[in-house]
């Protein structure tokens, strides 16, 4: 047989199960899970993850409260709106562990096996892998996934696939994917969490198509009861394929998940109240303090209860940099001086927001403070895009800065304004062509509306008109979709070990691009150049350095305004679900949680 660079690593794989290791040997190994630092928490004979309770009977109902509505049962495309849940129909390669920051064992995948320069990833199929019709998954499975992904799937599967330049199937249950280079130290990762699809399905079906026939899929859950727009329903599958694998033990225990769609806010926790679901993560303060009474809880059989969390979720104001009125920064930053977030806090939020001061907040991954040496020397050579002051001070976010009184506030806004070239003229702020100053904020809940309107009132004496408009989530998401808007709020979800996504959240490669993630339109040489280094960081500290310094970039461009987070859930549900007594750190996992009857 003629060895090329594609039938090697096969080759290599097989010899590895039969020839033992040497001290120092640097052969490829197979692995049970990986991480991208250090070595994964579980060992190869691990039973469960230490934030289940194994013995968690199965049973009961789970029935949650959701906004808007659907018309699709695919994730994983730009078009229509998926349903709440559907990743359960889906398995991938790998899982991932919810108490490290980064780790990821076998699901689909066996095991792993990595090339030591990290040029090529293969992995070896558990033989024991089904599709709900007992179809076994194989790794032609794997690559048709791949490719369909890469070709009809959303923007950002296109970008976060972009380094690897050839996947090949060398035996029906191997795949190897060979990159395009060894820099992306997180891409074995990035391929783990692929979902793998039905090859003999979608050869028929159109994947771009969002619609509501049920494909063929492989997770612990598929639906059996689908109300469009209004109610979807999915059963655990008896007979799924990897119930008992070590990752899934203590998991997937509800017979039935229910998902209600409402039409607000108002009329979600209404429904809470009068026991349409068991469900409900509390982000309004108003509701935790005001509505949830002791006795009125008591009587609807429902809990209070916080659990940790230690993920980034910082709640911003997100500008379009896209939209010329919002190009120059200081406009930017001079929208930051008419929030006024401890007036905000007190007076609608009962004073339980932390004010975020990164896009990271609450994290080791924000930054803090002055620069330390090691981000100075990132921030090297990037003084055009980036003040001197960045290189000296902490950044503060506009208007946050101690003892600033209203009048300073305005004072503020006014000189910033004016240096970016706008003048008052009769009494509104106009351009050098006399074309006002008008902005929208886009928003997708009516109660949003109250965070809008004292900033608003502020830039109205100022000649500043900011209109205010609330639309129906479908229209919201396909405006975000097409970057058709001013001003949004809006929460950056991240992991706590940030890698490749972050290009597609700030990088200029995906700044134009339909469905793309970076919807404050960032182009900056230096985010494109610290997005590139972050998934090739080799130490924790230096992907610290990196994030800490695009943060400080980020910040100082006024791209964001960060306004709060906190670092807790809070969570309201009927006495009868259950969860760990340690639950995962790094996620609301209610696969974890049971139905306990009375």
């Amino acid at each position: 047989m003629r060895l090329t660079r594609f039938t090697l690593p096969a080759l290599l794989g097989t010899l590895l199960l039969s020839q033992p290791l040497l001290p120092g040997d640097n052969r490829p190994q197979l692995k049970h899970a990986i991480s991208l630092y250090g070595s994964p928490k579980y060992p190869e004979d691990f039973q469960h993850f230490d934030y289940v309770n194994p013995r968690a009977p199965k049973g009961g109902d789970l029935r949650q409260g959701i906004i808007g509505h659907f018309d699709s049962l695919v994730p994983y495309i730009d078009r229509g709106t998926a349903a709440a849940g559907s990743y359960l129909m889906y398995d991938t390669l790998l899982t991932r562990s919810r108490d490290e920051p980064l780790s990821k064992y076998g699901l689909i995948a066996q095991s792993i096996e990595l090339a030591p320069d990290n040029t090529w990833v293969a992995f070896y199929l558990n033989p024991r892998a089904r599709f709900h019709d007992n179809t076994p998954i194989t790794a032609h499975d794997v690559k048709y996934s791949f490719d369909l992904l890469r070709s009809k799937g959303s923007t950002f599967y296109r970008h976060f696939y972009q380094d690897v330049d050839r996947v090949e199937v060398t035996s029906n249950n191997r795949v190897l994917f060979l990159f395009r280079h060894g820099d992306n130290r997180e891409l074995p990762l990035i391929l783990g969490q692929m979902p793998v699809l039905a090859r003999h399905y979608w050869q028929t079906h159109d994947f771009a198509a969002p619609g509501m026939g049920i494909p063929v899929t492989s997770g612990p859950y598929r639906p059996v009861r689908i109300q469009p727009g209004r109610s979807i329903t999915f059963a655990r599958v008896e007979k799924y394929w990897a119930r008992d694998l070590p990752v899934n033990r203590g998991r997937h225990n509800f017979n039935r998940i229910q998902f209600e769609y409402y039409r607000n806010n108002n009329v979600l926790f209404e429904a809470l109240q009068k026991g349409e679901y068991d469900f409900k993560v509390v982000s309004d303060p108003r509701v935790w303090h005001n509505q949830l009474q002791d006795e009125s809880l008591a009587r609807h059989q429902l809990l209070r209860s916080s659990l940790h969390n230690r993920n980034p979720q910082t709640m911003t104001i997100t500008y379009n940099a896209r939209r010329p009125m919002l190009a120059d920064a200081r406009v930017r930053q001079a929208l930051g001086y008419a929030l006024d977030f401890h007036w905000l806090n007190q007076n609608l939020f009962h004073g339980m927001y932390f004010r975020a001061n990164s896009v990271f907040a609450g994290t080791e991954l924000a930054a803090s403070g002055r620069p330390s040496e090691q981000e100075l020397a990132q921030l090297s050579g990037w003084s055009a895009e980036i003040p001197r002051d960045a290189l000296t001070q902490p950044w503060i976010p506009p208007g946050s800065e101690q003892g600033l009184t209203q009048r300073e506030r305005k004072r503020k806004v006014l000189t910033l304004l004016q240096q970016s070239g706008w003048s008052i003229r009769q009494n509104q702020l106009v351009d050098r062509q006399g074309t006002p100053l008008e902005l929208e904020v886009l928003l997708s809940s009516a109660d949003h509306e109250r965070i809008f309107v004292p900033m608003q009132k502020t830039l109205q004496t100022m000649g500043v008109r900011l209109k205010i408009r609330t639309v129906d989530m479908a229209q919201y998401v396909e405006r975000l979709r097409s970057h058709d808007f001013d001003i949004i709020l809006h929460t950056f979800l991240h992991t706590p070990s940030p890698g490749t996504e972050q290009a597609s959240l700030w990088g200029s490669g995906t700044a134009d691009l339909h469905g793309s993630k970076n919807l404050a339109g960032v182009k900056l040489q230096s985010v494109d150049a610290l997005t590139q280094q972050i998934p090739r960081a080799s130490s924790r500290q230096e992907l610290l350095t990196l994030t800490r310094t695009m943060d400080r970039v980020l910040l100082w461009n006024h791209h964001v305004l960060p306004l709060w987070y906190r670092p807790d859930w809070l969570i309201v549900h009927k006495q009868h679900l259950q969860h760990p007594a340690n639950p995962a750190p790094y996620a609301l996992d209610l696969s974890t949680w049971w139905y306990q009857p009375e």
